[in-house]
């Protein structure tokens, strides 16, 4: 499977090293120095040293699409000191270039301290619209950063699959799986996913140094909250040491009576020690129906540690 950074290389990276960032659809290489300042279903920020640099937002468009419309949005969402500095802006023809998959306005706004500008990316493919605007200052090496991070920019696959690629973690998941709340804290990380019925979770602990000193890999599993590792057989999957249970109802009739219980009766769950980085790497998954094991193996030899 091909990375956002395989299809789009950045071209400045001899002078500045770079990142993939994927999150609920987007797709973009930012620089390595750039950490994420704020993170939402449909928001990502960025800073510099503390300083802000990109913000994006997205979402999907029913209906006709109307970049008037989304300018007048975007200047009534802007404090008072700013609203009136909100100003449509001719975008530089190499800007129009690259993203000429889309149709896009620009705008620029000012304050007394800081100045922004910014794109309105609308793909008549996807029918997603997107937010782009950025803090920089306006220097030499400040003005390639935008084009550069346009050219890795992508809004939508052509197959089935979405990457989410947060922070140190990599995975590929199916289109379909929604997500429904993220935590992202220190030592932990939790994704979850709805699929029609099912529940899907993705888990990142660390240091594991620290977690598995005084337990293994199966009594981790057994003090983390909506686990159920019954008859949890252990084992080396994809070269790490690794804990895997699944079950669910074995009769016909029970499988039917299991649909109109309240408890997901199908339950399927693994964990695996990524002990050159320190990670310990978990997904597991429930429903009332019975789970696809096959695509929960892909998904597993799809999820990383960066």
């Amino acid at each position: 499977m091909l990375r956002y950074k395989e299809l789009c290389p950045l071209s400045y990276t001899s002078q500045i090293s770079s990142k993939e960032i994927a999150w609920n659809g987007i797709g973009v290489c930012v620089p390595s120095s750039w950490e994420i300042g704020q993170i939402g279903a449909r928001h990502l920020s960025f800073e510099d040293n503390s300083r802000p640099t990109m913000e994006i937002k997205w979402g999907a468009i029913k209906g006709k699409f109307s970049h008037r419309t989304h300018f007048k949005r975007l200047s009534a969402l802007q404090s008072n000191a700013l609203k009136n500095t909100v100003a449509e802006w001719l975008l530089p023809s190499a800007w129009k270039k690259v993203l000429s998959d889309f149709q896009v306005s620009g705008f620029s706004w000012q304050s007394q301290s800081t100045s922004g500008r910014g794109v309105i990316l609308y793909c008549p493919t996807c029918r997603n619209a997107t937010l782009i605007q950025f803090f920089q200052p306006k220097s030499a090496k400040a003005e390639k950063i935008p084009l550069e991070i346009f050219k890795t920019f992508r809004d939508h696959r052509e197959d089935n699959q979405a990457i989410w690629c947060i922070f140190d973690i990599r995975a590929i998941l199916p289109r379909n799986c929604k997500l429904q709340r993220h935590r992202f804290e220190a030592g932990r990380y939790e994704l979850e996913f709805a699929d029609g019925g099912q529940k899907l979770h993705l888990y990142r602990w660390a240091p594991a140094a620290v977690l598995l000193r005084e337990q293994d890999l199966l009594q981790f599993s057994q003090t983390i909250e909506n686990f159920s590792p019954r008859n949890a057989t252990r084992g080396i999957i994809n070269g790490y040491r690794s804990v895997e249970w699944c079950h669910g109802p074995r009769y016909k009739w029970f499988r039917w009576m299991s649909r109109l219980r309240r408890k997901p009766a199908y339950q399927w769950g693994r964990l695996w020690h990524v002990e050159e980085k320190n990670r310990i790497l978990g997904i597991a998954m429930h429903g009332k129906r019975p789970l696809d094991v096959p695509m929960l193996n892909s998904m597993c030899a799809n999820y990383e540690s960066l």
